[in-house]
Order: structure tokens, then sequence, then C-alpha cells
């Protein structure tokens, strides 16, 4: 499978380590801790010299019951990041964004992919993605970011397991048909569950290990499992690790997101799993041509 990135083909038949970098005081796992710009480059450069494939930059937060930041903080946070960090490395840069503004300055200033955190298809983020042939995660969210709990099925969505995944699957579908109808190329797609975002744990779980139904959609898998609750949701204790303690948990769901056929998987230890993916891969490929 390939994608088209700005002008060029990039062959993803093998998969990304996808290193996170979140300039945001309030994110689930790691808020605060990149209090400046120069932190946070410091921070990437880093990921990316423990293995990082792709890096992916977000200025807001979307753990369940954020609260919205306005255009031009989410850009303070974020532009200037994005900026320094293509400046510094050729490991290809990914902005984590639902604003297509957002997505404009930061593929102006060396992002290649937008990562799509709205769960629509708005017309205004079609045109950005499309006037600078960028890469477009589509991200599945039944409500709005910040209006959902962690592993919890939102109101309205299937509560059965594989009924949820169907209708994963149906909207993704439909979010690919509207981009398509919108001018975007298919070679610029590629799907994210949304694991976490408004499902029950068992089909956080199924959808982790990329079911065949996820496939069908033909675009490659963009897996977001790096220390989300649902991972621990059935560990038997009244108190499940905190998200800088889930490392061992994201070992488990980073090696059965490759197996399952992900091309990308979203982390923020880099260091400490890389090892994880990279004997994950192999033994995907074992006997295969």
């Amino acid at each position: 499978m390939q994608m088209q990135l700005r002008g060029r083909i990039v062959d993803l038949g093998r998969p990304r380590l996808v290193g996170i970098v979140n300039v945001t005081p309030d994110s689930f796992s790691d808020g605060g801790q990149l209090p400046t710009v120069a932190a946070a480059v410091d921070h990437a450069l880093r990921l990316v010299d423990a293995g990082a494939d792709w890096l992916d930059i977000g200025g807001e937060s979307s753990r369940p019951g954020a609260q919205a930041v306005s255009l031009d903080e989410e850009a303070e946070r974020a532009i200037p990041v994005v900026q320094a960090v293509c400046a510094r490395t050729s490991v290809p840069v990914c902005i984590d964004t639902r604003r297509s503004a957002i997505a404009r300055l930061a593929l102006q200033t060396g992002a290649v992919v937008v990562n799509d955190t709205s769960g629509a298809v708005a017309p205004d983020m079609a045109a950005v993605v499309g006037e600078a042939g960028a890469g477009w995660v589509l991200m599945h969210a039944p409500h709005a970011i910040g209006a959902m709990g962690w592993s919890q099925a939102a109101a309205g969505f299937p509560q059965a397991v594989q009924a949820g995944v169907a209708q994963v699957v149906a909207d993704l579908q439909a979010m690919v048909a509207q981009a398509l109808e919108l001018g975007v190329e298919r070679s610029q797609l590629a799907v994210d569950p949304g694991l976490g975002f408004g499902k029950t744990v068992a089909q956080n779980l199924c959808l982790l290990r990329c079911p065949p139904a996820l496939h069908t959609i033909g675009l490659p898998v963009y897996a977001g499992p790096s220390r989300k609750s649902f991972l621990v949701a059935k560990l038997q204790s009244n108190r499940p690790p905190a998200p800088l303690q889930r490392d061992g948990a994201t070992a488990a769901a980073v090696a059965a997101a490759v197996l399952g056929g992900a091309a990308w998987v979203r982390v923020h230890d880099v260091a400490a799993l890389r090892q994880v993916f990279e004997v994950a891969v192999a033994i995907r490929d074992a006997g295969g041509d």
C-alpha cells in the first residue's frame, strides 16, 4: 500500500512507529511536560534518535472533558514547534488538529500529514489538504472532542462489539466518500478507528487488532492506543495504573496493532517500544514474501 505525501509516494509495506509530541498543558498522559518550544523540539528530536519514523505534533488536547482552546492559542503552541522540528529533521511530521487554519499553517511550515481529530470531513479542511497534496488521516469519533468518556459507548452508538465495529467501518467509509467528493485523492487518505473515542472497552480491543472489516475500506490504518485506559480496564485492581505506568499494556497494544496490519502506530515512549515494534513487524512478516 502507498500514500501520496506532497508530491512523493511513500511505500507503507512496512509499518511506521509514530512519536507523539503533545504541546498541551492538559493531555491525559503527558500534559504540561513540554512547556516551551525548545523543550518540545528537544523532545521531538529525542524521539527521532530513539527510532521514531514519524512525529505527530498537537496543540489541543483531545482527552475526555478537554476544553477547546482558541485558534490563536493552538497556533502559538504548535506551529513554532512544527517549524523548528521540520528544520532539524527529515522525519515526516504530522499535525494533530481539528482546525483547517492550523493545518494550513503547519503544512506551510513543513508538515506533510494532517491527523484530523474532528471526526468529520469539513470542506475547508479538504481544500487545505487538497491544495497542499498532503496526507489526511480521517479519525472516527461519534461526538465532538471532549464530550466522550474513554471506553464507554457514546449516546446512540451500538453497544454490541460487532455492531459497534460495523458502525465504525460504515462511518469511515462515508467519510472517505465525502473526502473524495470534495476532490481529495484516495492516495492521500488514511483512516483511524478512533481508539478510546466513544466506544466500549470490548469495541476498542477489537478495533485495536485491525479486524478484517476495517481493512475492507482499502486504506492504510493509523492506530493510536498509547497509554489509553481501555488497555487496563480489565485488570483485577481497584486502582488501574496511571497513564505514565501503562507502557507495558501499550507494548501489547503495539504488537497487536502491527500484527493486525496497521500502517502506523502512535506512541508516547518510542525508546521503550521500538524493540517491541520491530519484533512485532518481524513476526508479522515471517515466512511471507
